[in-house]
């Protein structure tokens, strides 16, 4: 009896390995059976069964080998913002956006650490603060009266699904980074996520693989062809269009770009290297999406990052700092003289009228606002009524039918303008919390301050020429409140420190 007592860690542990082995072959089988039927654009219900499967093994797999699941529940969180991690059920067409149910991986995780952190953390102190809460909640109000009260269109209800989600994402990045090395590792994870955009994008350019994975974020044939990437060899990565993968990298990469620039100590070696490949990698990202807009965000997000790590630096720091940055640029600068051609092509060739279109597109949207000052035309509803509003000479909404190529004047025309305004005064009221932060003794929590403040500034940037409605699933929104949770952990960090 004695004997078998002493044999059965060495059972349990063969147990293990068996259990481990079999359920990686599965969950890599199941995955790769999900990624060709997603390749061949198959019911998305196939898909979302095999990814069910791979949770269930996964989730077996952590309670077998006691892995730390909700540290790994934090990753997928954090790598869902890089992929199209989500499922849309009972579609009514293919071409709005929601089209249908939205269930996203970034909706069950979020709720998964928002629970965790209710069960276990006993601090019960606020996640936002009182005007943060109060905008979220108005900007919610503004879109449900808009489909309340619009005649919005049947996917109404679907993107006020979305909009809920959206303002999740802050609270969930609030509540559950608001910790020190949590936040740490929300960086190391965007770096991750940039470096796998980076790579993604090279290759796609490169090789032209991996492609036709629309389930994936590779983009449908229509998103390809309507952002000219068949024409000018454009790359979206995994984040549905090349400007939308601009606009997402573009506001990421000060975030993990400012705590190497003031020097943070804390951070290990490993760590450093892998944001300063990711940082690289985005930024070819970026040149690789040919999205103007965001060369511009990029740029500028540069010129004031720069000088205002040198802020924190010490006088010792100081010294070798722009010495640094010149070293830096000329090896990024070597880097994309591949790409030089491109580049040159981009702003010097014609760019067949996708300028010169953004002028109609903000006279339909005067139009439709004008029209429906309080309420808009309802949420998800800017593509049904634009040819109602649409009195250009050139109709642009046959031309090009398409919202207004600005995420301001998109969401105001479909939420009203109270509701563009709450979103305006939402940003302002983030860009507030990341000055205040500045004051932070700890360079970390500086620098995240700074990163993310010029994060948002790259965001609206590149928002002035893209669309975005305020219930979109699609990645730009998602980022912007992300960064807005992101401010927020680092306001919570820094207020319990002066306590």
């Amino acid at each position: 009896m004695k004997a078998l007592d002493q044999n059965q860690p060495g059972r349990l542990l063969l147990a293990k390995r068996a259990a481990l082995a079999i359920g990686l072959l599965a969950g890599a089988g199941f995955l790769g059976y999900g990624a060709i039927l997603a390749g061949d654009g198959p019911d998305s219900r196939i898909v979302g069964v095999g990814v069910a499967l791979i949770l269930l093994i996964g989730g077996s797999l952590a309670v077998i080998f006691e892995w730390p699941v909700i540290g790994a529940v934090r990753m997928v969180f954090v790598a869902s913002f890089f992929f199209k991690g989500d499922l849309s059920l009972f579609k009514i067409n293919e071409v709005e956006d929601p089209s249908g149910l939205n269930l996203s991986l970034t909706l069950f995780t979020g709720l998964i650490l928002l629970a965790y952190d209710l069960v276990v953390d006993e601090s019960r102190e606020k996640i936002a603060p009182t005007g943060f809460t109060a905008l979220s909640v108005g900007l919610f109000a503004c879109a449900a009266a808009s489909v309340l009260f619009a005649g919005a269109t049947p996917l109404g209800g679907f993107s006020l699904l979305s909009v809920l989600t959206s303002i999740l994402i802050a609270y969930v990045t609030a509540s559950h980074f608001s910790r020190r090395e949590r936040l740490v590792q929300l960086v190391v994870g965007i770096a991750v996520g940039l470096l796998f955009t980076g790579i993604t994008a090279i290759t796609q350019f490169t090789l032209d693989f991996p492609t036709n994975l629309a389930n994936f974020g590779t983009g449908t044939e229509e998103e390809i062809l309507g952002t000219q990437s068949e024409v000018l060899s454009r790359v979206p990565a995994f984040l549905r269009t090349p400007t939308e993968m601009a606009w997402v990298v573009t506001a990421l990469i000060p975030v993990v770009l400012a705590p190497l620039l003031c020097r943070v100590k804390a951070l290990q070696s490993g760590q450093k290297l892998l944001m300063a490949v990711s940082v690289l990698a985005g930024i070819a990202a970026v040149i690789l999406s040919l999205a103007r807009g965001s060369w511009i965000g990029l740029v500028i997000s540069l010129v004031l990052l720069v000088p205002m790590c040198w802020i924190k630096l010490s006088a010792i720091e100081r010294k070798d700092y722009y010495l640094s940055i010149i070293g830096a640029a000329i090896l990024a600068g070597a880097m994309l003289i591949p790409f030089a051609g491109k580049i040159s092509d981009r702003l010097t060739d014609d760019d067949q009228g996708s300028s010169l279109i953004r002028i109609p597109l903000m006279e339909t949207a005067v139009r439709m606002i004008g029209d429906n000052p309080l309420v808009g035309v309802g949420l998800n509803g800017y593509r049904t009524y634009m040819t109602k509003y649409d009195e250009t000479g050139m109709f642009v909404s046959q031309v090009f039918p398409n919202p207004v190529h600005n995420i301001f004047a998109h969401i105001t025309a479909e939420i009203g303008i109270p509701g563009g305004l709450i979103f305006c005064l939402l940003i302002l009221y983030t860009l507030r919390e990341c000055f205040r932060a500045t004051a932070s003794d700890d360079r970390f929590l500086f620098a995240l301050a700074i990163g993310l403040g010029i994060g948002m500034i790259a965001f609206v940037t590149s928002g002035m020429k893209e669309p975005g409605s305020i219930g979109s699933v699609r990645p730009p929104m998602r980022t912007c409140f992300l960064i807005f949770g992101a401010i927020l952990a680092v306001s919570r960090i820094r207020q319990r420190s002066l306590r």
